[in-house]
């Protein structure tokens, strides 16, 4: 428990992360949506969204990314899958 408090302390003092559950809703995604459309295990996503984990740098990457531009991140994800 400590370690992860430790993380979100961490994650606190970098760049601010787009919160999963506010850009699915803004996206008006469901989780099941959201998760497919972005190529992110379902239940990643629910961990994220409860914060049971943080993203690591490679997903906080992906979150960003679809912030900026959602549908061509669909796109691109749809073409590699």
């Amino acid at each position: 428990a400590e370690t992860l408090k430790s993380l979100h302390r961490t994650a606190a003092r970098l760049k601010p992360l787009p919160k999963a559950r506010a850009l699915r809703i803004r996206l008006r995604l469901t989780q099941e949506e959201f998760a497919a459309r972005y190529h992110i295990p379902l239940g990643t996503l629910r961990d994220w969204e409860q914060r049971r984990s943080i993203p690591d740098a490679p997903a906080r990457a992906l979150l960003r990314a679809i912030e900026r531009d959602p549908e061509t991140m669909r796109r691109l994800l749809t073409r590699v899958a």
